[in-house]
């Protein structure tokens, strides 16, 4: 049903209000389809349908303008579109107009790629292999989609062979579009988080790695394929120094951090799953009681991430103000659209970020630095020059005399170095120290002793009960209307964010 979301996301026009609320806010809506295939409901597959028992169930016939009897690829899911097939190809059209025009939506993200060609019947490494047809018209469905909106996401889940993927992620680069591809690295940050140097090489986190011109490549460390890393890390991790044993659940929420540290400033964009940034634990194939059982894989997830105890948790917080303060240097600083290399295959790997064409009085060289092992290691930082560099998570200073003079980095930690200091550095920490709500518990109003660019508040499920902008040192917020209840109060400066409970007597 590729024009219907769950009904999980509500009615139509309550999903076109969420829409356009996230649009208000500077957000992008991207939506997973899957083109590949269609289950048996489908009314395209139930119109040519072979159905020897008369029971509405089968799949497609010789007839079907739409499908294929047979899957002509390796990775057959439900019954496999015919993407050859003009038919075919004016549904694809549709669907993608359709909710572009009447949903703006701003992007799509394309599931198993690999099954849009039609020449790889029982053959894996067919389909693993460059597949001119399969170039042909998924390059044609993009070209549709930015004639629709010349601004619309194009995102590919091929996983296949660099040169393929290369035809997509530099196509039409002159008009500012080109393919993103997504670029799956689970496995060896994995190794990294579980405290292995074996397989540990994240060199492919980088679009120059796969022969891609311009920064297309949507680097991951976790997806809804793959086991969690936190999960891995709780049940297979190096526990061979007691004092930092990463399967002790805050050892390993500790390591988390530098995780970020060496996926989200390499250039380039990157994909965060599901509560990544809260260290969230529970296997994939968890089920609705807990257990884990590879049958599962699709079963509801308990979900307390938010609840009081993950938000007060404070290893579960660094993770999630690291992140944030690491994505607003992103945002904020030039130089992380620059050029990079990446030094890796062991415990400790290195970043290296600069552009040579930012003025000297800015931001544009940077050095990133971690330690994976269990052990605290001294890493040579090869600064490319002497001379006062800048700790970029809160501006500290560090004179540089020799740039290959060692660094210690304790267990599970990182280092990110700036040539100057940043300018939209996060401090959640000075900010945590000096801001006061009070009183707590309150009645009808509270107050803040400084003033806010938002302040926001939120119950215990993370929905949005009140905002306020542009709040004024000790402004009195009015609760009439709220009802009594725990709630979290979120707190925002320019480069700031921390959130407090708040009860409501």
């Amino acid at each position: 049903f590729h024009m219907a979301l769950d009904k999980f996301y509500g009615p139509a026009d309550k999903l076109k209000e969420l829409i356009d609320l996230y649009h208000q806010n500077g957000i992008a809506v991207i939506l997973d389809v899957v083109f590949n295939h269609a289950m048996g409901r489908n009314p395209y597959v139930r119109m040519y349908m072979d159905d020897p028992d008369g029971d509405g169930w089968g799949g497609p016939s010789s007839e079907s303008p739409y499908f294929n009897v047979e899957a002509t690829h390796s990775y057959s899911i439900g019954n496999d579109f015919n993407h050859s097939s003009n038919y075919t190809k004016a549904y694809v059209e549709r669907v993608i107009e359709y909710w572009i025009e009447e949903f703006k939506i701003d992007g799509f993200r394309w599931d198993l790629t690999k099954g849009f060609t039609q020449n790889c019947t029982g053959s894996e490494s067919c389909t693993n292999a460059y597949q001119q047809d399969r170039v042909d018209v998924l390059k044609a469905y993009a070209d549709f989609s930015w004639s629709v909106d010349p601004t619309h996401y194009v995102i590919f889940e091929h996983l296949g062979v660099d040169n393929e993927e290369q035809q997509w992620a530099n196509y039409k680069l002159g008009e500012g579009k080109g393919v993103m591809m997504w670029g799956k690295m689970t496995d060896p940050y994995n190794q990294l988080t579980m405290g292995y140097g074996s397989d540990s090489n994240i060199n492919r986190m980088g679009h120059l790695s796969r022969g891609f011109t311009d920064k297309r490549l949507i680097g991951y460390a976790e997806s809804h394929d793959e086991e969690r890393l936190m999960y891995k890390n709780v049940n297979y991790g190096n526990s061979t120094n007691s004092s930092h044993d990463v399967k002790d659940l805050d050892v390993a929420l500790s390591r988390m951090p530098a995780l970020g540290a060496v996926t989200l400033p390499i250039p380039g964009p990157k994909m965060i799953w599901h509560f990544g940034d809260l260290g969230m634990d529970n296997s994939i194939n968890t089920c609705t009681d807990g257990s884990v059982d590879p049958e599962c894989r699709l079963a509801t997830k308990p979900q307390p991430q938010w609840d009081e105890n993950w938000l007060s948790d404070t290893d579960r917080n660094q993770i999630y103000y690291a992140w944030a303060r690491l994505n607003s240097l992103k945002i904020q600083e030039p130089v992380f659209e620059g050029d990079y290399s990446i030094d890796s295959g062991d415990l400790t790997p290195r970043i290296y970020i600069w552009d040579d064409a930012l003025p000297t009085s800015q931001l544009k060289n940077v050095v990133i630095l971690a330690n994976f092992d269990v052990n605290t290691q001294s890493i040579v930082p090869d600064f490319p020059y002497t001379g006062t560099w800048y700790d970029l998570m809160d501006n500290s200073a560090l004179n540089v005399s020799g740039t290959t003079d060692p660094i210690s980095i304790e267990a599970g930690g990182f280092r990110i170095y700036g040539n100057k200091m940043a300018t939209a550095a996060v401090n959640d920490e000075l900010l945590a120290s000096s801001i006061k709500l009070f009183p707590n518990p309150a009645n009808h109003s509270f107050q803040i002793n400084m003033d806010l660019n938002e302040v926001r508040i939120f119950d215990t499920s993370g929905k949005l009960i009140k905002s306020f902008s542009n709040y004024s040192e000790n402004q009195i917020l009015d609760l009439d209307q709220i009802q009594p209840a725990l709630y979290f109060v979120n707190m925002r400066t320019n480069t700031s964010s921390i959130t407090k409970k708040l009860i409501v007597e």
